[in-house]
């Protein structure tokens, strides 16, 4: 039998675990609140379509966003952890994106990639910040899946002319872009959040039980 490296052996055993995760019972809501957020649209479009006016969102996204730059900074001082780092990095983005800077729309994505590499390379440090934060796990499954398919409308991966799997999407695709990305933003405050309770726990513990000499 062929010996694989130890850092594929890593990659097998995260992707059975976040497998596991993603089918289980509360996995859920990694999925949940995006398909809410697209039923949602459609029911304001008949209902109340103030509710999803582009600019009524855009001004809510740097509201949430600049919540998530506050948590994560607070946590990033108070605990200096890679996983906050990283969250503070993406969450000070994906602000700038949403105030509209010049040059943010394709900053983001270079961003974004400088993260994914720095996730990868310190992969095994940032597992150790999260290993124990069930909660914060599930969240992060269901920002990265929110953000994924609010990038699909944006790219018009369900027009008609594409897939064709959502109904009106002509007129409704940037209604649906911007309540699936302010529902992943109110993921990252959410991880922040959470973070208080499960992180901190998890390296208080580590700290108190390693022994002193």
């Amino acid at each position: 039998m062929p010996e694989f490296p130890l850092w594929i052996e890593k990659i097998k055993g995260a992707f059975h675990y976040w497998s596991k995760l993603i089918i289980s019972l509360r996995g859920i809501w990694c999925f949940l609140p995006a398909i809410l957020g697209i039923i949602f649209v459609y029911w304001a479009n008949n209902y109340s379509t103030d509710l999803i006016l582009k600019e009524y969102h855009e001004t809510l996204a740097i509201c949430i966003m600049s919540i998530a730059v506050i948590l994560f900074l607070i946590r990033s001082l108070l605990f200096r952890l890679e996983i906050d780092y990283i969250l503070l990095t993406m969450a000070v983005n994906f602000l700038c994106r949403e105030i509209h800077f010049i040059g943010t729309d394709n900053a983001v994505v270079i961003v974004a990639a400088i993260v994914l590499i720095w996730i990868f390379y310190r992969k095994d440090r940032i597992w150790q910040n999260i290993e124990n934060a069930k909660l914060v796990q599930i969240a992060l499954v269901g920002t990265a899946f929110t953000y994924f398919v609010a990038i699909l409308v944006q790219r018009r991966v369900f027009s008609i002319d594409h897939l064709a799997l959502l109904p009106n999407e002509a007129n409704l695709h940037v209604a649906l872009e911007e309540v699936l990305e302010n529902i992943a933003h109110l993921y990252l405050v959410t991880i922040g959040i959470f973070a208080f309770f499960c992180i901190p726990a998890k390296e208080k513990k580590q700290r108190n039980t390693t022994p002193s000499y």
